[in-house]
């Protein structure tokens, strides 16, 4: 049994009128490049390239033939998939014993995922920011070094061309002691295109950097209407799509790849405020229509899910992050939530990686759906409990109960009175306590030796002077 589908938005004619759209962009305003290499590749492509202007421009039968000529993903053979995890940013930890944001430590990090694994949650850093303990001119190897010792990948950006090769002898110097390949250690490695249709210098020089040693790296567009999107969800739409597919271009021409991958970070900027929004119906329409017209597409889709506005744990985190998550699970079975995060990157909760952690978990039973079987439709038993019986005590119950009923951990399952009894304690109250007993439990394990973890600080001293001591596990 499936119980998520294909949602539409938008009729036939208003995914047509999106799609003339996005080539029109692509066509007729094209793509800016800072890189006259990349220009040539996407010249040798089939782009139509100014090399004055340093724009590529991709004509509509370019861009037909390209989606048609693509591997198309079986959307009607995929299984749903809800997951989640827990990165860092820059941002504050929510101490789960004062109540206090606190600024972001080295210390603070490892509590934070050693709670992510307690809970079974994945982990890593995402972006560099700063901490006060570590160098200022150490900051990205530091994470990369951090990222390797406690996730065994380089799960880190980089914001400069003059940290690649150092991220990448850290790397290859893991993949040596692992035996693994180099493209599985550096495979999170991201750039993200900020300014809309623009592959900037410094970026460009990056995934450079790495294609040429035939790496491949993470190019991702995050969108924001009225800012650097339209404000209209249609406009920001086309400029997104377009954008996705100038990216799936750049990765043809550079490793031949043929399967079409598609995402959709777009968000509303608060008008009032300007502050950039994670918890809004916008940002779930923009979801939901892009998963639309990646089916179109044949593409495969993965949505921003999971998010919320909120500072706290609370009603607000609650419904934000079901308002972003169950309309795309719907649309497209896919949903990822972004574990313990709170007011759009800002704030890291374990007592929200808690609670995150027992949405997934319903979810997932969600998503499973139910047996239509001669078992499962229970006649025999409904026979021998005849009328006004209970089925508590049937062996029925007790064979399939456990399959059939989802058990929360956090979320109540008592009635009110059983409930006060118990200390009256709600899902914020227990998420604690689990937060509390995963901060006593065993330190985080360690995925490098010794001897590599030496050969990191050796790389990290010698790129930049800094002399870092070992992380050691809480």
């Amino acid at each position: 049994m499936k119980v998520w589908g294909s949602w539409k938005l938008l009729s036939e004619r208003e995914e047509e009128m999106l799609h003339e759209t996005t080539l029109r962009i692509l066509s007729e305003i094209g793509v800016k490049v800072e890189s006259d290499e990349v220009l040539a590749r996407l010249a040798d492509f089939g782009a139509q390239v100014d090399r004055t202007n340093q724009v590529a421009f991709f004509p509509q039968k370019f861009v037909e033939d390209f989606l048609a000529s693509s591997e198309r993903f079986d959307w009607d053979s995929a299984e749903p998939y809800v997951g989640g995890s827990a990165s860092i940013y820059f941002g504050y930890y929510l101490d789960p014993e004062t109540d206090e944001f606190c600024p972001m430590t080295v210390a603070n990090m490892l509590r934070y995922f050693k709670v992510a694994r307690h809970i079974g949650l994945s982990f890593g850093s995402a972006y560099v920011f700063h901490i006060d303990e570590i160098p200022h001119e150490a900051l990205v190897p530091f994470f990369h070094y951090f990222a390797l010792k406690f996730t065994g990948r380089s799960s880190a950006s980089v914001n400069n061309v003059r940290w690649a090769p150092i991220v990448l002898e850290m790397a290859e110097e893991f993949a040596a002691e692992k035996n693994v390949p180099v493209q599985q250690v550096i495979s999170p490695v991201h750039i993200h295109l900020v300014s809309p249709l623009r592959f900037s210098a410094e970026e460009a020089k990056i995934f450079l950097f790495f294609a040429e040693r035939g790496l491949r790296i993470g190019v991702g567009t995050m969108s924001v209407l009225g800012s650097n999107a339209p404000v209209t969800i249609a406009g920001a739409l086309a400029q997104h799509l377009a954008q996705n597919i100038f990216v799936n271009i750049l990765y043809r021409a550079y490793f031949g790849e043929k399967r079409l991958n598609f995402g959709s970070a777009i968000s509303p900027l608060d008008m009032k405020t300007l502050m950039q929004s994670y918890g809004r119906p916008e940002k779930e329409l923009c979801n939901v229509a892009m998963a639309q017209m990646a089916r179109r597409y044949g593409a495969h889709f993965f949505p921003h899910t999971g998010h919320s506005d909120a500072k706290k744990p609370g009603p607000e985190a609650g419904f934000e992050k079901a308002l972003n998550s169950i309309p795309s699970l719907i649309a497209c079975g896919r949903v990822g939530i972004s574990c313990g995060l709170l007011s759009v990157d800002e704030v890291y909760s374990p007592v929200q990686l808690v609670i995150d952690r027992e949405i997934i978990d319903a979810l997932n039973r969600f998503v499973r759906g139910f047996d239509v079987n001669e078992a499962t439709l229970a006649f025999e038993t409904i026979r021998d409990v005849g009328h006004g019986g209970v089925f508590t005590g049937t062996e029925h119950t007790a064979t399939h109960w456990r399959r059939e009923l989802w058990t929360p951990k956090v979320f109540a399952r008592e009635m009110f009175s059983a409930w006060r009894e118990k200390g009256a304690k709600n899902e914020v109250d227990l998420a604690q306590e689990i937060c509390i007993e995963a901060l006593k439990g065993d330190p985080l394990p360690v995925h490098i030796s010794e001897q590599l973890e030496r050969k990191l600080l050796a790389i990290i001293k010698k790129s930049t002077g800094a002399a870092i001591k070992p992380v050691e596990p809480l």
